[in-house]
């Protein structure tokens, strides 16, 4: 049974957007407790061509990772399921393309050159993981790439996050690895002990 707290995480980055801005802020994070995001975003766009598409779900405000992204001259879309974030990036960072959307409803078809989902796939229950990352993956066009963030073991995690239960889930790294093939595409990083999943489509 998947815990009450899965079913408050949009509310949650909703009702507090602000203070998430706030915590997040505008730096790609480097340090021990968690995945260098400079050194994984190299990665990610290793090879994709000038002004490549990329879809970043559940992309927050926009700020580090999609500003990172415009920075580097590619185009961006941006969805995320707080209107408050959103309206955060459309102000600014107005080369990105941002909307409104629930990565469990919907989100642009692509295909895009890389897709991402960093720190969000995995506020999902691991049923509706099993269900939304086959789509992303279907998003992905020839030679691009996908990338996301795990647990290491099936199962539920509840942090705490500004006084309220935050929700994190995962599949085991075998159930992840099966989604993957099954979806076409060659794992390139494994993330079993690391967390970060990178992922690529042959070109055809």
């Amino acid at each position: 049974m998947t815990h009450p707290s899965a079913k408050r995480i949009v509310g949650l980055y909703r009702d507090k957007a602000d203070d998430w801005v706030r915590n997040r802020g505008a730096t790609l994070y480097s340090g021990e407790d968690g995945a260098d995001e400079a050194v994984w975003l190299d990665r990610f766009v290793a090879g994709l061509p000038p002004a490549a598409k990329i879809l970043d779900v559940g992309c927050g405000s926009g700020w580090p990772i999609g500003a990172a992204l415009l920075e580097r001259g590619f185009q961006l879309t941006g969805v995320d399921a707080s209107p408050g974030l959103i309206a955060h990036a459309q102000t600014t960072l107005p080369k990105g393309v941002w909307s409104v959307a629930d990565m469990r409803d919907a989100f642009p078809p692509g295909p895009f050159d890389g897709v991402l989902a960093w720190h969000s796939l995995f506020h999902l229950s691991p049923d509706d993981q099993s269900r939304v990352l086959p789509k992303l993956a279907a998003c992905v066009a020839d030679g691009g790439r996908l990338m996301f963030t795990s647990g290491q073991a099936h199962g539920e995690t509840i942090g705490q996050w500004r006084g309220e239960p935050l929700y994190h889930a995962s599949l085991d790294p075998e159930a992840y690895r099966a989604l993957l093939s099954d979806s076409g595409l060659r794992v390139e990083h494994d993330g079993a002990d690391t967390g970060v999943w990178l992922a690529r489509r042959a070109f055809l």
